[in-house]
């Protein structure tokens, strides 16, 4: 039974959730909503995101699923749209670290004018 196991693990893996840094994160036309850009790997799936707000910052935590198995190295850019209790304004945004989060400027959607 433990070399099966051991097998296993060798040659499937096992799935797993971590946490993702922030890349930036870009403001929209609603002054409560926020879109934060992480970078994933293939096959990566966005499952969790939280936030804790206070008067001077916004601190984010996004959780990607990570499917067991080979993949190729490559990374994605995904878009996770988080809506605030209160407007931004000045507040900056932090990662879990408590790094603060490049400001990208205005979100503009696939197929948006002026891209």
């Amino acid at each position: 039974m433990v070399a099966f196991l051991a097998a296993f693990v060798v040659t499937n893996g096992f799935a797993t959730s971590r946490s993702v840094r922030p890349d930036g994160f870009q403001r929209t036309a609603d002054p409560r909503q926020i879109v934060v850009i992480v970078t994933t790997g293939v096959g990566d799936e966005v499952t969790d995101h939280s936030l804790r707000e206070d008067a001077s910052s916004v601190t984010v935590t996004i959780r990607v699923h990570e499917p067991g198995g080979s993949r190729i190295a490559l990374g994605v850019f995904i878009p996770v749209p988080i809506t605030l209790r209160e407007a931004l304004g000045d507040r900056t945004v932090l990662d879990e670290s408590g790094r603060a989060v490049p400001d990208l400027g205005q979100y503009r959607g696939p197929g948006a004018p002026g891209q």
